[in-house]
Formats: structure tokens, C-alpha cells, sequence
């Protein structure tokens, strides 16, 4: 409805020069989102008083935020009907966030990892405002790609969900589910390829609602805001925000020192911090190679591994904060490092961390950053199955304490006995139980330093299910990728091409497994021809065994075959001349596929025969 009344009133987004789509697009997204908010909360309260329930639905409390909801909404379908002014916009936020603030929504006090207060003071005030206003515009930044800004956002509001209703704040939770489930029944029409835009009617309020939740949802809690938490949630949003400040701001500076400073040039350099450009993060993800929906799913998995670290600092009551932030913090500089921003050259000298620029170590540290979070995640994960609520403060002291010394074993385990020298995209079954052993190996030797400290009961029982939530997880994750090959083929195999494959060993299955993933071959595996009885009708490589060679013209006949494979050297040469004759009387040609290791003359020592 709100795609045809976009289109009717004129509403849409052209292609441009700083434009990804191609196409005219109906914006107004946000009208569908807000809409459907709404109407839930309404009918929520209508059936709450037909049925005499008393309202889990505080309106009261809410006034604030539907109030400057409502600004930053009318803003941005005014920008989504005619386009307005960067202050415009700016002022419109300003107003929504002097309203919260006025209503009371403030952070008085910050726990900087979770540990002692500090109060805020005066600074509450402009601190709260530049957390809304920035959350506010960081969503609306981030909105370049179909369906990134909503999954963005569904994720922030699934994750700020869980956090809060582990505090019982339930109003708070009620207002986030109801925003996610329309976020989620929006996602469909925005998800590339998309059909309609969330525009600014959406990003802006949608920001707006997060950024204001999660100030209510820390002046109801039992503790200060941990300053982590909200930093890793919205993490994508606020990096990018931060990224395309310190860009802008370098580049008007080069533009400054090359240019006169004449008052008019000035002016024209400070503008250029606030002008629209095709240089975020998702915009570089597509410079890099990556389609439009693998750069949107990338940053999807980016943020669900953010939002995973928060809750584990919360379970652990923020123990390892500092240590998730610094490893946070290593990944972003290698990950700005290599999206090839060329305006914050500053980074490139006089730093401590020059020596990540090696290949090597950034893929170790890659690849040790993922271990790091399973390793931390089969640990706490082994914690809730093993004691699920009925823990003391003497076990979780004990483990939260005995994490740290646990997580480093672990790694170092991981690191010497070879694990980050394999491939994933070449795993196998050898590899992985290689990966179960070291993981194993791991925790028995984490055990063993564990219990140096007096354990509480149930010590040993837990580091079993570590051990096998541990294999598990790892084991998953390094085989992910084989997985998604066998799933996922290659998009570019082709189809018209088939190929009839004599002999299903070992030679004929790794013909199939060279032509499922090598698309140039131009050759698509419809079947096997083997004259062992046995395997008739089974499936081999994920290709049925049709019949046996005797049934070569019956086969072909009822298969669409454009070639066939010889596969066995050990057929007989009448069975060959059979299978040859038989297919030059029906136009297709036969190939032999055989793997040989040929040695070259010029491969060998001088002197030596071949």
C-alpha cells in the first residue's frame, strides 16, 4: 500500500551519480514501518481493555519518545516527498533530543566497562544529546545498500531485547518487539532486490526509537550503562558515522592548505563534511568485489558478532570488557586499513600498531579474534547447560575468574599445535578430526590449570560440556565454508552443458567434485553409468547412479547427455568400443578423465633419464 501511494504522490529515489540502484525506487519505507508500530500498540491496548488486563503498556512513559518520534518522522517523509536541508534535518533531530531530555531520558551516571559509577553531572545534557542526534544520523547513514540499514537495525533491537529483559525491564522490551516485528515484516520488500526504499521516514525514526530505548532501558537498570554495550550493538552504525567524520574532516583540511583562504572557500570546505558521497563502508565493500547482497550479509554477520560479544560481557558482568574492546578496537583499524581509505593516511605512521600490517599476522589475528568468541562463547555456553539458574556466587566468581586463564590455554593450544596453518576451503575429514583432537587436547589442559584453584563441585562435569560444546563450534565454523559449497554451487554453473559420467570410484568422483566446482568446464554431472549392481540407484557426490554400461542407449536417450565421461582405466576395450560407437552415432563426444602425474625432462637433475 505505501509503495503504490509513494509512486502516486511522486516519492521516489532516482538513480545518480552517488546512487547504487539503477532504477527509479519508491521511497516511504519508514511510513509502512511507523505505521505498522502504531497500529500494534493500539490494538495491543483496545484487547487489554476489552479483557480487563491490566496495560503492560505505560503511555505516559512513552509520551517522550512518541513525541519526538513524531519530529524526526515528519522530517523525514518531508525528505522523502521533497528533499530538505542538511540543518533542516539537524534541527528536527535537535527538538526530538530536547524533548527527551526535557521528559527526563538522560544518562546521569556511565560505568566505563561495567565496574564504579561515574556521575555525569552537567555533562548529562550534552552527552545524551549527541547520543541520540548521533545514533539518529547513524542509521540514516548507513542506509546505501537494500536492506542494510533494516537488518541493521533488527539486529540492535533483537540484542538490545535480550539485554533488557534479562534487567525485567518488560515495558521497554514490549515498545523494541514491536519495532523489531515490523522491521522484520518490512525486511522482505527492502532486501535486495529491493522493492521499495526504508528512506528517511524510517532510518531516522528507527534510530531515534534505539538511541532512546537504551537510555530508558539503563536508568531502569540495577547498574550504570556499561559503556561497551551500546558501543558494540550499534557498532556498525557508529563506526561508520565516526569513519565518514574524520574523512571529511581530513579531506577539508587538504582542500584548505592547497586552496587561497578566501572567506567563500572556507565556507565551501566546511560543507563538504556534510555532502553525501558513495564512500562508506558498504560503498568500499563493493569497490572491493563484493556483490550487493554478500556485502549486506557481511555486514549483517559483522554486527551479529558484535552484538554476540555484548551479551557475553554481560554474562560475565563486563569481567573481560577491556579485553573485548582492545580486540575489537585491533579489528577495525586492520579492517579500515583494508578498505583503502586514502584521507586518513595518519594512521598509516607513527603507531604502535604499523606491525599488523603484515598478511601474516592479519590473518592470524583473524582467524584468532573468531577463536577468541567461540572459545568464549562454548565456555559460558558449558556454564548456563551445566548449573542453567541455579548457580551460586561462589561459581560464578570462581569461573569468571578462571575464564581469563581458560581462554589463553586455549589459544595458545590452538596456535602451537597448528590449527590456523590449514585451509577451511580445503578441509576434510582428516582435518577436522585434527581440529576435535587440538580442541579436546585444549580443554583438558585448561582443566588441568583450572582445579590449581580450589573448583567448586561439578568442575570436571563442566569442562566435558566445554569440550564438546568447544569441538562442536569450532568444528562448525571451520567447516562452514564446504558446507556452503555443497549447499550454495557456484552461480556461475552452467546448465545447458551435461555430462554422463562411466565409472562412480574414485576416479569418477572426483571428476564430479572438478566439474560442481569448476563452471569453465562448461559441464553440469547428470549421472554415472557403473556396472556394479550395488550401487543402481544410489547417490554418489550428490548424482544418482542411473544403470550399467549395457544401458548406455537407454540412458541417453532419456537423459539430455551432451558428453560423456570415461572415468575407469580398468574397462575393457570392448566395453569402450562399445560405449564410443554408441555415442558417435548420436553426436556426442567422449572424454576420458584420469588423473596422472607427468614428469617433465625439464624437471629433472641434468644427467638423468626419464
Amino acid at each position: 500500500m505505501v509503495r503504490s501511494l509513494a509512486i502516486r504522490i511522486g516519492a521516489i529515489d532516482q538513480p545518480g551519480e552517488r546512487k547504487i540502484h539503477t532504477v527509479s525506487m519508491p521511497r516511504l519505507g519508514g511510513v509502512g514501518v511507523v505505521w505498522s508500530t502504531v497500529l500494534t500498540v493500539l490494538t495491543a491496548l483496545v484487547v487489554e481493555s476489552l479483557i480487563g488486563e491490566v496495560s503492560t503498556f505505560n503511555l505516559k512513559a512513552w509520551t517522550p519518545v512518541f513525541l519526538g518520534g513524531t519530529i524526526v518522522f515528519l522530517a523525514g517523509v518531508w525528505d522523502d516527498l521533497r528533499t530538505i536541508p542538511v540543518w533542516v534535518k539537524f534541527l528536527c533531530q535537535a527538538m526530538a533530543a530536547c524533548i527527551a531530555i526535557l521528559f527526563g531520558i538522560r544518562i546521569d551516571q556511565i560505568s566505563l566497562l561495567g565496574g564504579s559509577s561515574i556521575s555525569l553531572g552537567v555533562l548529562a545534557f550534552p552527552l545524551t544529546f549527541l547520543w541520540i542526534v548521533g545514533i539518529t544520523n547513524a542509521f540514516n547513514l548507513v542506509d546505501g545498500l537494500d536492506g542494510l540499514a533494516a537488518g541493521l537495525a533488527i539486529i540492535a533491537a533483537g540484542s538490545c531485547t535480550t539485554i533488557i529483559f534479562l534487567n525485567g525491564n518488560i515495558q521497554d522490551v514490549s515498545l523494541l518487539l514491536i519495532l523489531l516485528g515490523a522491521l522484520l515484516g518490512f525486511l522482505p520488500y527492502n532486501f535486495n532486490p529491493a522493492t521499495i526504499f526504508l528512506g528517511d521516514s524510517g532510518s531516522l525514526v528507527i534510530g531515534y526509537l534505539l538511541a532512546v530505548s537504551a537510555i530508558t532501558a539503563s536508568q531502569k537498570a540495577a547498574q550504570a550503562l556499561a559503556v561497551v554495550i551500546p558501543l558494540l550493538i550499534f557498532g556498525i552504525p557508529i563506526i561508520d558515522t565516526l569513519l565518514s567524520m574524520a574523512r571529511r574532516f581530513v579531506g577539508s583540511l587538504r582542500m584548505l592548505r592547497a586552496s587561497q583562504t578566501r572567506l567563500n572557500e572556507r565556507i565551501l570546505c566546511a560543507k563538504q563534511m556534510f555532502a553525501a558521497d558513495k564512500r562508506h563502508i558498504h560503498h568500499r565493500l563493493l569497490a572491493l568485489g563484493f556483490s550487493h547482497r554478500n556485502a549486506v550479509l557481511l555486514l549483517y554477520a559483522l554486527a551479529l558478532g558484535l552484538s554476540g560479544l555484548a551479551f557475553l560481557s554481560v554474562l560475565a558482568q563486563y569481567r573481560n570488557a577491556g579485553v573485548i574492546l582492545l580486540s575489537v578496537g585491533s579489528a577495525i583499524y586492520i579492517g579500515v586499513r583494508r578498505l583503502g581509505y586514502d584521507e586518513i593516511t595518519f594512521l598509516h605512521t607513527g603507531t604502535l600498531l604499523r606491525w599488523y600490517e603484515k598478511m601474516q599476522f592479519n590473518r592470524l589475528f583473524f582467524l584468532g579474534f573468531i577463536d577468541m568468541a567461540l572459545i568464549t562463547l562454548a565456555y559460558w555456553g558449558a556454564f548456563f547447560l551445566k548449573y542453567e539458574i541455579a548457580w551460586t556466587r561462589e561459581h560464578s566468581i570462581w569461573y569468571g575468574n578462571s575464564f581469563p586463564f581458560v581462554l589463553i590455554i586455549q589459544l595458545v593450544v590452538f596456535h602451537v599445535l597448528g590449527l590456523y596453518r590449514g585451509v577451511w576451503r580445503a578441509a576434510e575429514v582428516g582435518d577436522l578430526m585434527r581440529v576435535v583432537w587440538v580442541a579436546l587436547l585444549a580443554v583438558a589442559l585448561s582443566y588441568a590449570f583450572a582445579v590449581l584453584r580450589i573448583p567448586p563441585k561439578g568442575t570436571l562435569g563442566f569442562f566435558l560440556i566445554d569440550a564438546l560444546a568447544l569441538g562442536t563450534v569450532v568444528v562448525g565454523v571451520r567447516s562452514t565454508y564446504r558446507v556452503l559449497e555443497y549447499l550454495l554451487p557456484g552461480e556461475n554453473t552452467p546448465t545447458s552443458g551435461t555430462a554422463l559420467i562411466y565409472g562412480a570410484g574414485q576416479d569418477g568422483q572426483l571428476i564430479v567434485r572438478e566439474l560442481l566446482r569448476n563452471p569453465r568446464l562448461g559441464l553440469q554431472p547428470v549421472g554415472f553409468l557403473d556396472d556394479d549392481p550395488a550401487l543402481h540407484g544410489r547417490m554418489v557426490q550428490r548424482v544418482p547412479v542411473l544403470d550399467s554400461g549395457e544401458d548406455l542407449k537407454f540412458v541417453i536417450d532419456s537423459q539430455s547427455v551432451s558428453a560423456l565421461i570415461l572415468s575407469s582405466s580398468r574397462l575393457h576395450e570392448y566395453r569402450v568400443s562399445q560405449v564410443i560407437r554408441i555415442c558417435q552415432e548420436r553426436g556426442i563426444p567422449v572424454l576420458r578423465g584420469d588423473l596422472q602425474l607427468l614428469l617433465s625432462k625439464e624437471a629433472l637433475p641434468q644427467g638423468a633419464g626419464l
